[in-house]
């Protein structure tokens, strides 16, 4: 290869690399200061929850048009916007001041982060040989795992000595080199195609159903029932009428007769089932840990370490066993240790127990996600895999959605919803008199047994996994 062709590839590589550096980063700073950011601005437990939410709503719902904006106006130009969207999102999030705000702000940041997310690779793959793609996609992904560690150390020590606002307003000037490098670095080497089709119709009512589920649930969680119930019913009828237009159009957003390869349906089945039982798991360890146990956020970003170094170690593990042993017993393995660690910590109360159950989780993860993935992407013809991975992307994002949903509603049933927000908001500092002793005693048992519904519904995947390794034999032994 030429020394220019390498010059390019390095270019290409330091600018999507800073962008998953900063994704990574965005995603784990509010975790740990949710408590804090709760309390100063008069949030409640769904509020707060929202605030995680809004960001995935934004970033999941933009996942189906992206593909196709890209083919139409180019790879850089629409990356140059999503890094300009994120980067005014961090701002609007780091000068909010009250829960709709910061809520709307961290759409807007989700909004960005699709852009940043989808299009990396997708310029990655544009510039790279083949040859050297999983290379270079795996320094990708180390510098989003390098973005979260830094993310949950820094954000804890940020708030402790500035304030919540700054782990947004941080993120500013670093979007800001990051834009002015993808303006002096990257080319448009791919050429836009004229007369592309975007599915606005399967855009909308994706985007209705998603919105009104989330809107449904939290309203279960607030009592009004009533309500509740017809945005849910709307939510599935919009849900019916998006996958009827999607297998009648010519152009899908997503394209859902890929599931007839039950590699691959199997596959998604097993990550969104995995994904609602991960979602809210370090959230919720963050809250055990500050309104429970009265950490400071920069103590409680330092305990949560274990569970991203042990992920980022067997992430790497997971995809070599995956190689060698084929993927289903390696995701196998992996929802199973992962469903184990997360009945440790339903079980645990002090922080050796937190910790070891944290890096089984890490473990678990680690050798489920990678080779999950490469199972998804492999399972479908090489000119179906951009769509592939849209579908991998929003079958995540609606898990962890639906997860944090579920994390609440299932804690509530434990403890009096009002009591729940006003010890978390609390953030662990007691009165004097340490009057709310047992009722923080409650809110711990109420987050341990959402712990426990967490187990199960990621041991709901196993059996996913299990019937595809099935289906791997049979291929095998017909061939």
């Amino acid at each position: 290869m030429k020394t220019s062709d390498n010059r390019r590839i390095l270019e290409v590589l330091s600018v999507t690399t800073l962008a998953s550096f900063i994704a990574g980063f965005n995603a784990r700073l509010a975790v740990v200061g949710l408590p804090t950011i709760a309390g100063e601005i008069g949030a409640d437990v769904w509020s707060m929850i929202w605030i995680i939410q809004g960001f995935m709503l934004g970033s999941t719902i933009f996942q189906l048009i992206i593909g196709r904006l890209t083919d139409l106006y180019g790879r850089v130009r629409l990356f140059t916007i999503g890094i300009g969207i994120f980067t005014i999102g961090a701002l609007l999030s780091g000068l909010s001041s009250n829960p709709a705000f910061l809520i709307i702000s961290r759409t807007v940041q989700g909004i960005g982060g699709a852009f940043l997310m989808s299009i990396s690779i997708t310029i990655l793959t544009d510039n790279v040989p083949p040859s050297r793609l999983g290379t270079w996609l795996g320094v990708n992904q180390v510098a989003w795992r390098i973005g979260a560690l830094l993310g949950l150390t820094l954000s804890g020590f940020i708030i402790d000595l500035l304030s919540w606002h700054w782990i947004f307003l941080i993120q500013v000037p670093i979007g800001v080199i990051v834009l002015f490098w993808t303006r002096i670095r990257l080319k448009e080497v791919y050429k836009p195609k004229e007369n592309i089709f975007i599915d606005i119709k399967g855009f909308t009512f994706f985007t209705l159903s998603l919105t009104l589920s989330l809107i449904g649930l939290t309203m279960v969680g607030y009592g009004y029932r009533d309500y509740s119930y017809i945005l849910l019913a709307l939510s599935v009828a919009f849900l019916a009428i998006f996958v009827y237009s999607e297998l009648k159009t010519t152009h899908p957003a997503l394209d859902l007769r890929l599931f007839k390869i039950w590699q691959f349906s199997g596959g998604i089945i097993s990550q969104l089932l995995y994904s609602i039982g991960f979602g809210a798991s370090l959230t919720l360890l963050a809250i055990y840990m500050q309104s429970v146990l009265g950490y400071s956020p920069s103590e409680t970003g330092i305990l949560l370490v274990p569970y991203e170094a042990s992920f980022l170690v067997f992430g790497i593990i997971g995809g070599r066993l995956s190689d060698i042993l084929g993927f289903a017993p390696v995701t196998v393995a992996g929802l199973a240790v992962g469903s184990i660690s997360l009945f440790l910590l339903s079980l645990a109360g002090s922080i050796p127990m937190i910790i070891f159950a944290e890096v089984i989780l890490g473990v678990g993860t680690g050798l489920f996600v990678s080779p999950n993935t490469s199972s998804i992407m492999t399972s479908v013809p090489p000119d179906r895999r951009g769509v592939a991975s849209s579908i991998r992307t929003v079958s995540f994002n609606v898990g962890f959605a639906i997860s944090l949903n579920i994390a609440i509603l299932t804690m509530t049933q434990k403890i009096p919803y009002t009591l729940a927000s006003h010890l978390i908001v609390l953030g662990g500092i007691l009165p004097s008199d340490s009057s709310l002793t047992i009722e923080l005693t409650e809110l711990g048992e109420a987050i341990k047994h959402s712990f426990l519904v967490q187990a199960l519904i990621m041991a709901l995947a196993i059996p996913f996994s299990i019937s595809r390794m099935k289906k791997v034999e049979m291929n095998k032994k017909s061939n």
